[in-house]
């Protein structure tokens, strides 16, 4: 099978009005939800400092950096923009995938959407194409992908990204079959550096690089037919001894935004601590216990999460967003989780370090190690007064089989879009995102992006 360009057809030739209207609706929501949090992380070190970066060596100022009123060219803006929708590790994800699939796709289809004077409607389809490209690929080599190192955020979202950015450039297969080779050699990411503000960078590299790909390959730029499938391609070098070509005759039917879903986050961390800041809150509500009655909690994990929340005393507050440890306590002691709590002072907070020596997280083999519920946790809290309770493992809520409804989609989506954006302006970006197939100029919507406009 030439996987490359089997894939390249298909983003080239799909046609928006073939895309169910349940699909369509998906991708608005996670475009929402992504933009959201994009806002909200431009403000964040990580963002900033890219935003710096790109000020000093960016190019023609045609695409915005979204939440920051600066406008650069078309490959930094992907940079900034995809590294700040994931540098609060907010933005949504996909159990296929194992990682994050709309922040690089939104990122470059931003960017691509900009440079081309795109209207909503393309841009919703090339994120349509680009979240079927990453997740597709997903299915030929995860999870031994991702458990081998890789962090498929980057690696295949770089690939999802190329598709976005092909297709919003108009490229033709040929062409697109280049954008996604060279997307192939560019595409990286270690799960060593999660807990860093190298983690969020993934995301933008992924969407910087989708965009150049797409470029280059739009200038004539060549690349091998076989980068996908070839014997020293991006299947073979990455895929840790797992290649099953079946899915890729799968592209688009069903469209895996729909079969694999999207997961919406409710608590701005790695998702493997969402079952456990889900159980500890629901304990803690239940059972009415303090912090200073905790005398014992045992956070019962699937076999590779350990792999994963790799900080046990983190020191920052990005190392605390991949800590079951940290989760468990700040949920216990505080009763609550949000942005604020992943920040460097209470990752340092002397009574979150006191209730974590009490924590410890253990393998439970009861727990499935499948993509849909290796996340999953089982928590017991034994108190001092002698109550042990404990909670089993369920999907918590924003997992696909426990949806956010829109109306709590869209608070948070307000939450964060107000943390930048005048608290006049979050309803108009989030009803014009709602009806983005609509909007005639992607502009119109980047323009109110500006927070001082």
């Amino acid at each position: 099978m030439n996987a490359t360009s089997l894939v390249a057809e298909f983003v080239a030739k799909s046609r928006y009005e073939d895309c169910p209207e349940p699909a369509v609706d998906a991708a608005r929501r996670a475009i929402l939800d992504c933009l959201g949090v994009m806002l909200a992380g431009s403000g964040e070190p990580a963002a900033r400092i890219l935003q710096q970066v790109a000020q000093a060596e960016g190019g023609m100022p045609l695409c915005t950096v979204v939440g920051t009123g600066r406008r650069t060219g078309a490959v930094w803006a992907a940079l900034c923009n995809g590294t700040a929708a994931h540098a609060l590790d907010y933005d949504d994800t996909n159990f296929v995938l194992m990682g994050h699939p709309s922040a690089p796709v939104l990122a470059a289809a931003l960017a691509a959407g900009e440079l081309t004077l795109a209207d909503g409607r393309a841009v919703l389809h090339a994120f349509l194409l680009g979240f079927e490209v990453e997740t597709t690929l997903a299915e030929v080599i995860n999870p031994p992908h991702y458990g081998h190192g890789w962090h498929a955020t980057c690696t295949l979202g770089t690939l999802g990204a190329a598709a976005a950015a092909s297709r919003l450039l108009g490229l033709d297969a040929v062409q697109t079959r280049n954008a996604l080779a060279v997307a192939a050699s560019q595409s990286s990411g270690l799960k060593e550096n999660f807990g860093t503000m190298t983690k969020p960078f993934h995301a933008g590299h992924a969407a910087r690089s989708g965009v150049l790909s797409a470029l280059m390959a739009r200038e004539g730029w060549t690349a091998s037919e076989r980068a996908l499938e070839g014997p020293q391609g991006f299947f073979a070098v990455l895929g840790a001894g797992k290649q099953a070509l079946e899915p890729l005759a799968t592209l688009g039917a069903p469209w895996k935004i729909l079969t694999t879903g999207v997961a919406v986050k409710p608590y701005p961390s790695c998702a493997c601590t969402h079952s456990i800041i889900d159980g500890a809150l629901e304990l803690r509500r239940i059972h009415g216990f303090r912090a200073d009655q905790v005398e014992e909690v045992t956070v019962g994990v699937a076999s590779g999460v350990p792999r994963i929340l790799i900080h046990p005393r983190p020191r920052t507050g990005l190392e605390a967003k991949f800590s079951a440890e940290f989760s468990a306590a700040a949920a216990l002691a505080d009763g609550r989780v949000g942005i604020a709590t992943f920040q460097d002072d209470r990752a340092q907070d002397p009574e979150l370090r006191r209730l974590m020596e009490r924590i410890r997280m253990v393998v439970d083999p009861a727990i499935p190690d499948d993509l849909e519920r290796h996340m999953w946790t089982r928590l017991t809290v034994r108190c001092t007064d002698g109550r042990s309770v404990s909670i089993g493992p369920r999907p918590v809520p924003g997992h696909p089989a426990n949806p956010l409804s829109l109306e709590t989609l869209r608070e948070k989506f307000k939450e964060c879009a107000r943390l930048v954006l005048p608290a006049d302006r979050v309803d108009s970006v989030a009803e014009m995102v709602e009806s983005l197939d609509a909007c005639p100029d992607l502009r119109s919507l980047t323009a109110i992006l500006d927070p001082g406009r």
